[in-house]
């Protein structure tokens, strides 16, 4: 038994060997190939592993050219978007105003923050909340809230609300140098 086994290993080692030495001894795929004509040096096209053929730009056929962007004349006009559109934007102003006019200054002022919520860039809200605070006798946020809100304003209208409420803080503060910068700044509206 022990001799039938030693036969069988000889055996399988011998066969390993062939199946190696012939494997070893086949052409590869690329022998079997006539060789390549060269590739003119004018277009070079490479064949990458998975058979795709890259063929590389010369640089002259990249060309870069300046691009004219051209604004309709409505885009050209039309104002920075700060949300005033949205109608529940408009609704809560609306609110806000009724509000404000019956003296709520609570409710006001609720409306008025949800409002800058939706539309965080438009002055509109920071005057109500400017105004509101006047009311409630906190000149120092008023003047804040107004200066916040000048630095959204778009119109002359808005800016000249906004710079009335900063003197009347500035007044309600005794403040010489605000009111001065105040009255100056109205006088230019």
């Amino acid at each position: 038994m022990n001799g039938q086994f030693k036969q069988h290993k000889q055996c399988l080692i011998a066969l390993g060997l062939i199946a190696l030495v012939g494997c070893q001894s086949l052409p590869t795929p690329d022998e079997n190939k006539q060789p390549a004509k060269p590739v003119p040096t004018e277009k070079r096209d490479t064949k990458a592993a998975s058979g795709v053929v890259i063929t590389p730009y010369e640089r002259e056929e990249i060309q870069r050219k300046k691009m004219q962007v051209i604004v309709p004349a409505q885009q050209r006009k039309q104002q920075f978007d700060d949300g005033r559109q949205l109608p529940a934007f408009q609704k809560l102003m609306q609110k806000t105003q009724l509000a404000y006019k019956q003296g709520q200054w609570n409710e006001a002022e609720a409306a008025a923050l949800q409002a800058q919520r939706l539309a965080p860039q438009s002055a509109e809200t920071f005057l109500y909340l400017a105004l509101i605070a006047n009311k409630k006798n906190q000149p120092a946020n008023a003047e804040a809230l107004a200066q916040r809100g000048l630095s959204y304003a778009q119109t002359n209208a808005m800016k000249k609300q906004l710079w009335q409420v900063i003197l009347k803080a500035a007044q309600q503060q005794k403040d010489p140098k605000t009111i001065q910068q105040a009255q100056k700044a109205l006088n230019s509206l």
